[in-house]
């Protein structure tokens, strides 16, 4: 925890998601819903937060709220890419046919990535001028977002960093085309060949880069699917997100470019 203590010491308390009430707000931005944190009126690093399948849950939003209030300097903003119509976390896994029929249909239509992307575009748009002191955005998912975040980072020079937790669809492939700074958290449960792959690649870069394979931790934990009530899963999330922090800080802060400002 050496490299991320600074965070540690300032991150706020991790609340049992039944009891969380959400720090930020809600509006549009260019025609599209938002969850907005940004406890400083005049931020100067932006992070698009893009969550899981299962949409607005509060330990999702909690995790906004965090990266938001630990570096006030931050504006976090989660679109809400299934215009309210998220799959239902009580039919996940799906067991039966029914269940997986509608599951494919979900990512094939209300998940499919170039709706997100464009989605994503139209919100980065607004974002700009909304928010113009903002110098450089990072972009971070879970799961499914965790992909999408990772195209969004390959899909030109929209962001200068980017990042994934416990994600979908984890691809060797993407991180090596990746030209700017990116961390990936991936869970026990993601194919362990793949994760290791991934975490040699990024450790080795000097950009700022990261990763840190949660061999303890499931799919889903610090997401829609974590219980914080319980006490590890409550000291990984923080210890997730505190990683969050951190890497944010170092990539869209410490890197600004004076000479392109």
């Amino acid at each position: 925890m050496d490299k991320v203590c600074e965070a540690c010491k300032t991150i706020p308390p991790i609340v049992d998601q039944t009891q969380y009430e959400e720090k930020g707000h809600y509006e549009d931005i260019n025609g599209i819903n938002c969850y907005v944190a940004a406890p400083n009126p005049t931020p100067t690093s932006g992070v698009l937060f893009i969550y899981d399948i299962f949409g607005y849950y509060k330990q999702t939003l909690q995790g906004a709220d965090i990266i938001a209030i630990t570096d006030p300097g931050n504006v976090v903003i989660m679109p809400d890419f299934f215009f309210g119509k998220p799959y239902p976390l009580e039919k996940f896994p799906a067991k039966t046919e029914e269940d997986k029929a509608a599951f494919g249909s979900f990512f094939s239509n209300e998940a499919a990535f170039p709706k997100t992307t464009e989605t994503a575009l139209k919100v980065l748009a607004g974002l700009k001028e909304k928010y113009p002191d903002v110098k450089k955005w990072g972009v971070f998912g879970l799961c499914w977002g965790g992909k999408a975040a990772t195209l969004l980072a390959l899909n030109g020079d929209h962001f200068a960093a980017s990042g994934q937790a416990h994600p979908a669809m984890l691809s060797t492939k993407d991180i090596e085309s990746l030209t700017t700074p990116h961390i990936c958290l991936p869970s026990k449960d993601e194919d362990s060949t793949t994760a290791k792959e991934v975490g040699d690649i990024l450790n080795a870069r000097k950009d700022g880069s990261s990763s840190a394979i949660y061999d303890q931790n499931f799919h889903g934990w610090m997401g829609a699917r974590a219980d914080l009530r319980d006490s590890f899963e409550k000291s990984s999330f923080e210890k997730g997100y505190t990683e969050v922090v951190e890497f944010f800080k170092k990539t869209l802060t410490q890197r600004v470019d004076n000479s392109k400002l």
